[in-house]
């Protein structure tokens, strides 16, 4: 090995365990050395070395020495109140989140603003508004904000940051939309595919559990997934992992024919095709009209179950998951029911593409005519050897 790559594993290193260090004590502190050392199984030396770049960073402080103990007392660590707030920025295809929190994660506080049309200026307009508002209702100035992470619909370029196939907001891909939200949120600014943001969120509140290996599936305005390996979102090469919208779903894969810009599934399973089915206000009251026995929402909400289904199949073949989390207006307002649903269509044989050509979810799919793959039979989803399909432990609310 040269000594250049020793050395850049070195420097990687050194980061890895700086993160496990300030996670330790963003979790548990104030905490000493010892404590830190035992709980993540670095050494010591390494420990202390890690603290002091902290330290030097501005993300932690000394806040005096441990009592009750004999000899000498150690020394306590915690995070440093004064380096900042991060900011978290959630983008839909109608509404901008935007949450305010320490590094310690206790929040400030968050605002929303809608978006009148959907577009890329639009959208900037209530960026701008709620950090306004956020701002003001937290009695923070502009500067205390250290660090902005926003989650985003289409997939992020990892080299240029550049946004792409954010088909629902028109003009979101312009290399000018990114300039005027670094502009808007400063250089500390980082953004990513939103499904990962959401998994990396999903990963933290289940890691006292060990749940680290699991996928993510988001449907609602949008469709997309995130496979989860030691807590970490795997984003491919290019960052397109996980973009399920784009799957063959009732038409010839190989037409010449151009494919939708939304991508086939997406047009199929999102919360706008379910609510196509009849005159509701929105996902939760399709649901609740579905309980009730409506006839055209329970169809709707079992075609949605199927669409799932066909979604999560290739997931579980490729990545064998032990756990899938349903998550988006979809999966949260569906609830428990419908993730059983998912788990039992699961079981079913895999649901495929209409061979002969014809677009069977344009015809409403009313007789759940799944073409089968020579009569071959998928079972996915029987609970002794397919995943657990469950719910989010973690999602932001609002008021």
């Amino acid at each position: 090995m040269n000594s250049l790559a020793q050395g850049v594993r070195a420097t990687d290193l050194k980061r890895t365990n700086e993160r496990v260090v300030l996670d330790d004590v963003r979790v548990y502190g104030p905490t000493t050395a010892p404590e830190i050392a035992k709980r993540t199984g670095l050494s010591k030396p390494t420990v202390g070395s890690a603290l002091r770049t902290l330290q030097g960073a501005g993300f932690v402080c000394e806040q005096g020495f441990k009592a009750g103990r004999s000899g000498q007392a150690p020394l306590l660590w915690s995070i440093d109140e004064r380096a900042g707030l991060v900011l978290s920025i959630d983008v839909g295809t109608q509404w901008v989140r935007l949450g305010l929190r320490n590094l310690n994660g206790e929040p400030r506080g968050t605002f929303r603003a809608r978006s009148e049309s959907g577009s890329a200026d639009d959208m900037l307009h209530a960026l701008r508004d709620a950090l306004s508002g956020l701002l003001a209702q937290a009695s923070v100035a502009r500067e205390a904000v250290a660090y902005a992470v926003m989650g985003s619909p289409g997939v992020v370029d990892p080299v240029s940051g550049r946004l792409q196939h954010a088909s629902n907001l028109p003009g979101w891909d312009d290399k000018a939309t990114l300039t005027a939200l670094q502009d808007l949120f400063g250089p500390n600014f980082l953004i990513m595919k939103d499904v990962y943001l959401a998994a990396l969120g999903e990963a933290e509140a289940r890691n006292a559990d060990g749940a680290k290996d699991f996928v993510l599936l988001s449907v609602g305005r949008g469709v997309g997934a995130a496979v989860v390996r030691d807590g970490q979102p795997l984003s491919g090469a290019n960052g397109l992992a996980g973009e399920i919208a784009f799957l063959p779903l009732g038409v010839d894969p190989f037409s010449p024919n151009a494919p939708s810009l939304r991508g086939s599934l997406e047009e199929a399973a999102s919360a706008d095709a379910m609510l196509s089915y009849g005159e509701f206000d929105g996902v939760a009251e399709l649901v609740r009209a579905a309980r009730e026995g409506h006839p055209r929402a329970t169809e709707a909400l079992a075609r949605e179950s199927r669409l799932v289904a066909y979604a999560l199949s290739p997931l579980i073949l490729v990545a064998d998951p032990p756990l899938v989390v349903l998550t988006g207006s979809v999966g949260l307002h569906g609830g428990p029911e419908f993730a059983q649903s998912v788990q039992h269509d699961l079981a079913e044989p895999a649901p495929g593409p209409d061979s002969s050509g014809g677009n069977q979810c344009s015809r409403g799919t009313r007789d759940a005519s799944w073409s089968r793959d020579q009569g071959h039979r998928t079972g996915l989803g029987h609970d002794d050897d397919g995943p657990l399909i469950g719910l989010p432990q973690t999602s932001w609310q609002w008021p």
